[in-house]
């Protein structure tokens, strides 16, 4: 923000840092040149890079300004910069020849610079906006809201006054300079309405100097529009658009027919379109923009025939399914909590023991069954039986207190 700035920059700035020190000022002796204010910048800016609380010496700030002025140039400007309390020696060490930057001084700089982009009609709307923030805080009582509405509306005036004599007797690189300055008209209007809202709820008797202030605002809002119609009839007779804002372009797109656009237009000569485009990207264009297929809803079903639910017999069939388990594990246990079913599994013949086995396994698998089934890692051999070798097998019933869910289900349907 504080970079050095060049000459014309500098100038521009150093314009509005006049006026605005001269309710202060002595006599009429600011400096005619830009010099003080860019050396005052690199000099803001070499603090604010330091970071140091023990300020800088008098050779660490010449070192920073030396690319802008050195030797007696730089020492009389510093001394000045003493002088005015913008630089501060240590007082308790008066020996010690550092400095620090006084922050009032960097204020200042920040408001010249926005003064020289904005002008003082950003300095309004911020001092609409702090008003109405305040009187919601509840910190304004009637008299200080009434000298803030009548401050408004002072500069205000004082703003239309300035650009209506520049619309009527001012040559036009006046206006130029001074057209960036007006560009928060709407914004200007919407803080000055809402802040004369909530006066009129808070304070009444206050109603008619809020009237004034939306008075002035109107006034001011006005004289801009005479303003910018100024500019866009020079720039319309010598068509130099270059003196317009690319908000006054938007505008007058938003605004303006087709026609009246096209004027600008008017005189002026195009060569012919040179633009070739090959079939193959004329073929790819209408694939990529070709419109997706109507989606079609696929017809209702069939009715279906009167019948038995198939939902109902899966679920009639897995409940016989369950039952038939449930009765084979209780065949085995015999009416006990355990049972081992090796030599039993061994007096059956091969095809009626791998059915039993099957049906074991599936039943312990079966979380509605409260049976478990216990597979050992022996191996049980019968030469001369009908089923030479088998694994030695176990079942258990899963006591009442710990068989969870399947087991009330188990208990519910053999109480059914």
């Amino acid at each position: 923000m504080f970079a050095e700035l060049d000459e014309g920059a500098g100038a521009g700035q150093l314009d509005y840092v006049r006026p605005f020190v001269a309710p202060v000022a002595a006599r009429a002796a600011l400096v005619e040149d830009d010099l003080s204010l860019r050396l005052a910048e690199a000099i803001h800016a070499a603090f604010g890079e330091a970071a140091s609380d023990k300020g800088l010496s008098r050779s660490e700030i010449a070192a920073a300004c030396a690319h802008i002025a050195s030797g007696e140039t730089f020492e009389a400007r510093f001394n000045v910069f003493v002088a005015m309390d913008m630089l501060r020696g240590p007082r308790d060490k008066p020996h010690e020849a550092r400095y620090v930057f006084n922050p009032t001084s960097g204020a200042g700089l920040l408001v010249f610079e926005r003064l020289a982009e904005d002008g003082g009609v950003e300095e309004i709307v911020t001092l609409l906006g702090r008003t109405h923030d305040r009187l919601q805080q509840g910190l304004l009582d009637e008299g200080q809201l009434a000298t803030r509405l009548r401050q408004a509306r002072h500069e205000l005036v004082i703003n239309t006054s300035h650009l209506l004599l520049l619309v009527r007797s001012r040559a036009i690189e006046e206006l130029i300079a001074e057209r960036r300055h007006h560009r928060s008209k709407d914004a200007l209007l919407d803080h000055a309405r809402q802040l004369v809202g909530a006066v009129r709820a808070q304070f009444p008797s206050l109603r008619s100097a809020g009237t004034r202030l939306i008075e002035a605002a109107l006034r001011y809002s006005a004289a801009v529009d005479e303003f910018h119609e100024r500019l866009l009839q020079q720039a319309g007779s010598k068509r130099d658009f270059s003196m317009l804002l690319p908000e006054q372009y938007v505008t007058a797109a938003r605004r303006s027919s087709l026609d009246a656009l096209a004027e600008v237009f008017a005189a002026t000569v195009f060569d012919p379109a040179s633009v070739q485009i090959t079939a193959a990207q004329v073929l790819t264009a209408a694939a990529e923009r070709r419109p997706s297929a109507p989606r079609r809803r696929p017809p209702r079903p069939a009715a279906l025939t009167p019948g038995p639910d198939p939902v109902e017999a899966a679920r009639e069939k897995a409940k016989m399914l369950r039952q038939r388990r449930e009765a084979s594990m209780q065949f085995w246990l015999n009416g006990g909590q355990e049972a081992e079913l090796t030599s039993s599994l061994q007096a059956l013949q091969w095809p009626a023991a791998i059915s039993a086995v099957v049906d074991l396994l599936q039943a312990s698998a079966d979380p509605s069954v409260p049976y478990f089934v216990e597979v050992s890692k022996a191996l049980a051999v019968s030469s001369d039986g009908p089923v030479t070798y088998a694994t030695p097998l176990s079942v258990y019933r899963v006591p009442q207190d710990a068989s969870g869910a399947a087991g009330e289900s188990v208990d519910q349907e053999d109480s059914q």
